[in-house]
């Protein structure tokens, strides 16, 4: 059918596919701003919307600019993919608006649901962990950042020196500030220490996630705080600063390393911005990543039928104990060619592309589809709960990952939580193992003060 396609048909479908399901998702779906609907509403318009923009204006595809190596990403192909991801966008929102029914029902049949439960954080387990983990992580900050002029490796650690495990305690301090502002607040003596964490993070090069998804997680905290359904217009514009940020990010810890000026700095992001304002950045290529990936899973000949997910039994094994270990992303080294080498070009193939492996035509329904009705559940049920809940602490560890999750496949939701959080999911976990017995003062303190929660209709 996408043969005969063109892309401004195909863009012209997938602009009616987003705009009929965006009112319906306001209208029925009950969004809010943390609502994995408007996270992945955002996702679907980056992803796809301003992608087949960008191609349909004269964007090259994927491999394009290196067609004597290898072979370019065709128009049929990136075609094929937009109406893949339209069709999925059309499984999660009828999943989304049944999670909404279905949970507007229960509280309906069940009245006592509807009022908020008792606040069931305990600052105590907080404090144990954060005295643990704070600690380790500034050891993590000095033995593994670089920060210019002390380049030098100041640990040595032998075969262990590029494990994982101690690599990624350089962002325990970090996440044990996150703990501590969640449950305080935005407190001076709080955020003055996690800027500057975030700015040592910010000229690392690398993992730009760890600036972002912080930055995440603190608007969200913030706008629940506030009691907000939607940011406000100043959020807004902040959060379109941090967009804007994203995309030379790594070029600016580059380059700060490397003792470059702050003019030669500033020079280099406005050349990112503008490449990406025109569609043209590679990140911007998620379409035809997906688009890749779908013509070579076909190639392959094979489906994987959820053995993609195997290998999150074996993570937790260091790999200096195991070197020839599973990788989350073997099935993707299997699927890659010489002519199109996405495994050894550190491509993704989104959570779309997993499916597909997976299941085929069939996984891009029924994957988008059991994912979105979830997300949308535990959604559902956090905010029925207090702000010092459990519940509410959990989705927000979850929904601050979700572009990850959307864009990497979803064995993101073990990686991006349970690793790379891990000092959080800890103090989740300590909840569940040792559950608090009564509110504590602080909890009482905001149940006199009237902080029910009102962000769902």
């Amino acid at each position: 059918m996408s043969s005969s396609i063109d892309i401004p048909i195909a863009l012209f479908i997938d602009l009616v596919v987003l705009v009929v399901c965006t009112v319906l998702l306001l209208r029925y779906g009950r969004l809010s701003h943390s609502h994995p609907g408007t996270i992945y509403l955002f996702f679907h318009i980056y992803t796809f919307t301003l992608r087949l923009i960008g191609i349909a204006f004269g964007a090259p595809t994927l491999f394009s600019q290196y067609v004597l190596f290898f072979e370019s990403i065709r128009i049929d192909e990136i075609v094929r993919a937009a109406i893949a991801g339209d069709v999925a966008l059309v499984a999660m929102t009828i999943a989304w608006i049944r999670a909404s029914v279905v949970d507007k029902n229960r509280r309906r049949d069940l009245p006592e649901r509807a009022a908020e439960p008792e606040p069931n954080l305990s600052l105590r387990h907080i404090w144990s962990v954060v005295i643990v983990v704070f600690p380790l992580g500034l050891w993590g900050l000095w033995a593994f950042t670089n920060l210019p002029g002390l380049e030098t490796e100041r640990v040595e650690l032998g075969e262990w020196q590029t494990s994982s495990w101690l690599f990624i305690t350089q962002v325990w301090s970090g996440l044990a500030l996150l703990a501590l502002i969640y449950w305080y607040g935005f407190k001076w003596w709080l955020i003055t220490p996690m800027t500057l964490y975030l700015l040592v993070m910010a000229i690392q090069g690398y993992h730009r996630f760890r600036v972002i998804i912080p930055i995440l997680l603190l608007i969200q905290i913030f706008l629940d705080q506030k009691k907000l359904k939607w940011p406000p217009a100043y959020v807004v514009a902040f959060i379109l600063i941090l967009m804007a940020i994203f995309f030379p990010l790594k070029d600016i810890g580059k380059m700060a390393q490397e003792g470059e000026t702050v003019a030669e700095i500033v020079d280099v992001s406005k050349e990112s911005v503008n490449t990406a304002l025109t569609a043209k950045a590679p990140d911007q290529l998620f379409l035809d990543q997906f688009a890749c990936a779908l013509t070579l899973v076909d190639d392959q000949g094979k489906f994987y039928y959820g053995s993609t997910y195997l290998s999150l039994l074996v993570l937790p094994i260091p790999r200096q104990w195991w070197p020839d270990k599973p990788s989350v992303g073997d099935y993707v080294r299997d699927i890659s060619s010489p002519s199109r080498p996405m495994a050894e070009m550190g491509m993704i193939v989104t959570y779309m592309g997993e499916s597909y492996a997976n299941l085929g035509y069939f996984g891009i329904i029924f994957i988008p589809y059991l994912l979105a009705y979830w997300l949308a559940r535990a959604y559902f049920r956090a905010y029925r709960s207090h702000y010092l809940s459990v519940a509410r602490l959990v989705y927000l560890l979850v929904a601050c990952n979700l572009i990850q999750v959307y864009r990497d496949g979803l064995v993101s939701i073990v990686i991006f939580t349970w690793v790379n959080m891990m000092p959080l999911m800890v103090i989740v976990t300590l909840h569940y193992i040792f559950p608090k017995k009564s509110a504590s003062r602080k909890s009482l303190t905001y149940v006199q003060a009237g902080y029910q929660e009102s962000q769902i209709p």
